[in-house]
């Protein structure tokens, strides 16, 4: 039997994505990650599920329809960089976000999703959910935070703090990772945010 690399997650809309790009490519030029994110690639994880067996991709479906058709759409906004893991060279450069007029709203459509899930077979990952897109990973000296606010300052900050990087989650996608293939993600179905 087939296993499928997925997650769920929300995808940034073309606008947002047409504006990081090039903003991630000059920061691609002063900060030494590894590993930056393809502009087609960004999204929001709201659940990892890993390699996942085939014959349970009809019951993930039906929880994501099922979880799409009773949230509302809900504007989000990106904010500042950040990172994880160690400070002198972090594993992940990534942005956050900001619920502009629907605080907890990602949080509820996590937690929304995670019942089904996990009747579908699902193992979830422990970790708390912390919303954010990955822009990088695998930095090395070069990285710190002051260079990285830096960078992102010199590449969108100014143009952000006039036109804010926002858009509406208005569905929620089923994503398959294809490794070592940019971008690497496959969007394999989409549910859109219908509650009204």
């Amino acid at each position: 039997m087939n296993n499928f690399r997925i997650f769920i997650g929300i995808a940034l809309s073309p606008s947002v994505t047409g504006r990081l790009a090039p903003a991630m490519n000059r920061m691609s030029s002063v900060l030494p990650f590894r590993t930056w994110t393809h502009p087609d690639d960004l999204h929001v994880t709201l659940h990892f599920l890993g390699d996942t067996p085939g014959d349970r991709l009809s019951a993930i479906r039906r929880t994501l329809e099922e979880a799409a058709a009773n949230t509302v759409p809900f504007p989000l906004a990106l904010s500042g960089p950040g990172t994880f893991g160690p400070p002198a060279a972090p594993r992940i450069l990534w942005l956050g976000l900001n619920e502009i007029s629907s605080p907890g709203a990602l949080a509820r459509l996590h937690a929304a999703l995670a019942p089904g899930l996990l009747e579908a077979g699902c193992r979830l990952e422990d970790r708390p959910f912390r919303p954010h897109v990955t822009l990088a990973r695998n930095g090395g000296p070069g990285c710190s935070r002051q260079s990285i606010e830096a960078a992102w300052h010199s590449a969108i900050a100014k143009e952000e703090a006039v036109m804010p990087l926002t858009w509406t989650a208005d569905r929620v996608t089923l994503f398959l990772s294809h490794l070592g293939r940019r971008p690497s993600y496959e969007r394999l179905h989409e549910f859109p945010l219908q509650l009204t």
